[in-house]
């Protein structure tokens, strides 16, 4: 999470530009100085806002702003009882289960609803793509040609938010719940 704040000044015509960006929620405003400070003076509870976002996002969530298992603040109990399928180490969430699948789209897009599902547990909203990628690299089903594109099919089961993270829909969360249910309980 980056929080861009600029301003440039052109002393030739007079006008101002400032722009915060915290993480694509872009606040733009350019014209006069006049206008600018107007405007940034009317804006400036939004502003602080965006940036209060920012700063919560740098400190508590990983690089694409997603909560990661490191940094929840919850405890582990989240996890507890999938003590048989999740487990984390050095801050990672990893899998003790072989993923079930057909193929290795079908074992992505388990991945997805696993990892997203302990994600939720620890109460993140979303999952990062990097963060499923790795547990579908230990796990021996990642197909860097296919990898985004499994994803972005299963509109039922994820909402994409841009390129870096999914959140799980209600029918997402629903099969993730089923899926861990089903390996938490099988040996």
């Amino acid at each position: 999470m980056s929080i861009k704040v600029g301003e440039e000044i052109d002393s030739s015509t007079s006008k101002a530009r400032v722009v915060v960006s915290a993480r694509e929620g872009i606040i733009e405003i350019e014209g006069s100085e006049l206008f600018v400070a107007d405007q940034l003076n009317r804006l400036k509870t939004v502003i602080c806002q965006v940036v209060a976002a920012g700063a919560k996002w740098r400190n508590g969530l990983d690089a694409a702003g997603t909560t990661s298992p490191a940094n929840t603040t919850l405890a582990p109990q989240a996890l507890e009882k999938f003590a048989n399928l999740y487990t984390q180490a050095d801050g990672k969430l990893q899998l003790l289960k072989n993923l079930p699948g057909n193929n290795m789209a079908n074992k992505t897009v388990n991945a997805a609803l696993l990892v997203a599902h302990a994600h939720a547990l620890m109460g993140a909203e979303h999952t990062t793509l990097d963060t499923i990628r790795a547990v579908c690299k230990e796990q021996a089903c990642h197909d860097s040609n296919n990898f985004s594109a499994t994803l972005k099919r299963e509109k039922t089961l994820f909402v994409h938010s841009g390129s870096l993270h999914i959140t799980l829909s209600p029918a997402g969360r629903e099969r993730a719940a089923s899926l861990a249910n089903q390996l938490n309980g099988a040996s």
